[in-house]
């Protein structure tokens, strides 16, 4: 039996969000003081999305990890005009992406 608690929309929606939170994002961390700017803790998800593309367009990230960042970019905006099952489709690869952006980038960092 999976007892596992599927995580709701709006839990998705802080998950992505604290990767890129100003305060203590990894995102923001990885990409360095030249990069884009993190969000503050109640950033609406229209402004995840944007941060997402400007983060996967930082010259200084590795292209695997901009890429996950870019799709994640794009199914977080893909959720914004959604109805409610799609969006929570939408989040769920958003959020997908940005742990496969981690991953990508803890791989080059404990290589």
């Amino acid at each position: 039996m999976n007892t596992e608690k599927r995580l709701t929309a709006s839990e998705l929606v802080d998950e992505i969000r604290s990767s890129l939170t100003v305060t203590n994002g990894w995102i923001p961390a990885l990409s360095g003081p030249d990069g884009p700017v993190g969000v503050l803790e109640d950033a609406p998800l229209s402004e995840i999305a944007r941060r997402l593309d400007e983060f996967a367009d930082t010259p200084t990230l590795l292209p695997a990890v901009t890429e996950q960042l870019r799709r994640a970019g794009e199914s977080a905006a893909a959720a914004i005009s959604a109805d409610s099952t799609t969006a929570y489709g939408h989040l769920g690869a958003a959020y997908a992406y940005v742990i496969q952006a981690h991953r990508a980038a803890g791989d080059v960092t404990t290589s």
